[in-house]
């Protein structure tokens, strides 16, 4: 039987797992293969999730973050697919005259 849970990241590891703290008390198992986008979480984010009970305890399945959540501050904003080409561009170009001074 599943459940709809509201909680907090408690703990997230660079291989890919760790726990949640639902707001009912409870501690949730997490895998990186049950989060909705497939990004890290990060610690004291909070989640949205659907719990199942396994053999070994609660496990957290299709986490996604809560609506109306703001990313921590020290997240930093990624950028635009338009800035990233400009930026590609602009790499080429100093490429193009480097190879243009050196070779030429």
């Amino acid at each position: 039987m599943a459940k709809k849970i509201k909680g907090m990241v408690a703990q997230f590891g660079t291989k890919g797992y760790g726990f949640i703290t639902g707001d009912d008390g409870e501690k949730y198992f997490i895998h990186q293969k049950n989060i909705f986008n497939k990004s890290r979480l990060k610690v004291n984010t909070r989640v949205v999730f659907s719990a199942q009970n396994s053999e070994k305890g609660w496990v957290a399945m299709d986490v996604n973050l809560e609506k109306g959540d703001k990313a921590p501050s020290s997240e930093s904003k990624s950028l635009s697919n338009g800035a990233v080409k400009g930026m590609f561009v602009i790499l080429f170009i100093i490429q193009m005259i480097v190879v243009y001074k050196i070779f030429l």
